[in-house]
């Protein structure tokens, strides 16, 4: 069936190839791939959107268990189609927070910047949608689905990181989660937003080094977000 797929876009004049990332956007994930120390890592993709950053996880750990979570139910189901063709992807319709509870989430015409958090004075995009979504804890989920390392915890949560990793105190406290990579927000792309300054005291207090800081976009000619890469001390020794 593929291959007929494949031979009715070429006589359309398209080739089908391969997904492909960028080298430039893989560079984190070969960057975590020299502390990796197991062959089958456990891979958080928290914020997953539609699959961007599975893809990329899949194409340099392919042999990794990933879990993808997603709460909003348009963009979840653009998620699961997109990864259809992972072997080993886990993709969930609910959010991890700091606690299991019920929670107002902004959908945005940009699906990218839909958020817990309203839109701050630098933020884009238009509110369309105001909806309810569930929110467990990464405590919890590991204890339901016995999962008792996660190797990679990457989140992407447009503002809502520090109450993700404050869901995760038992795994950090207990050495169990090895590499963060995460986005940090610097301009007011967000109401309420925790400053840089808290979430950095927060892990470092936890016994995660810095490993890397990536470029950062700017927003108005000022630094406005990037992605940083951390290592548990624990993980390394």
């Amino acid at each position: 069936m593929k291959q007929i797929i494949k031979n009715v876009f070429r006589k359309l004049g398209y080739d089908v190839v391969k997904y492909q990332p960028k080298p430039n956007l893989l560079k984190p994930y070969w960057d975590m791939a020299r502390f990796i120390k197991n062959d089958k890592p456990i891979l958080f993709d928290v914020g997953a959107n539609i699959g961007q950053t599975a893809k990329m996880l899949d194409e340099v750990f392919p042999e990794g268990v990933i879990h993808s979570f997603e709460p909003s139910e348009n963009t979840f189901e653009i998620l699961t189609q997109n990864v259809s063709e992972i072997r080993n992807v886990n993709c969930w319709n609910f959010a991890l927070g700091a606690v299991p509870e019920e929670r107002k989430f902004f959908e945005n015409s940009r699906s990218p910047m839909s958020s817990f958090l309203r839109l701050g004075e630098s933020g884009w995009g238009e509110i369309e949608n105001e909806l309810t979504v569930k929110v467990k804890s990464i405590d919890d989920f590991c204890s339901e689905q016995k999962v008792e390392m996660i190797d990679i915890l990457k989140i992407d949560t447009q503002g809502f990181e520090l109450e993700v990793l404050k869901g995760a105190e038992t795994m950090i406290a207990n050495g169990c989660v090895g590499l963060l990579y995460m986005e940090v927000t610097f301009a007011k792309l967000y109401e309420d937003l925790p400053s840089f300054g808290e979430l950095y005291e927060f892990l470092i207090n936890r016994k995660f080094k810095l490993v890397t800081i990536y470029p950062i976009k700017q927003r108005h000619k000022v630094a406005g977000w990037t992605d940083m890469l951390f290592v548990h001390e624990d993980y390394i020794k």
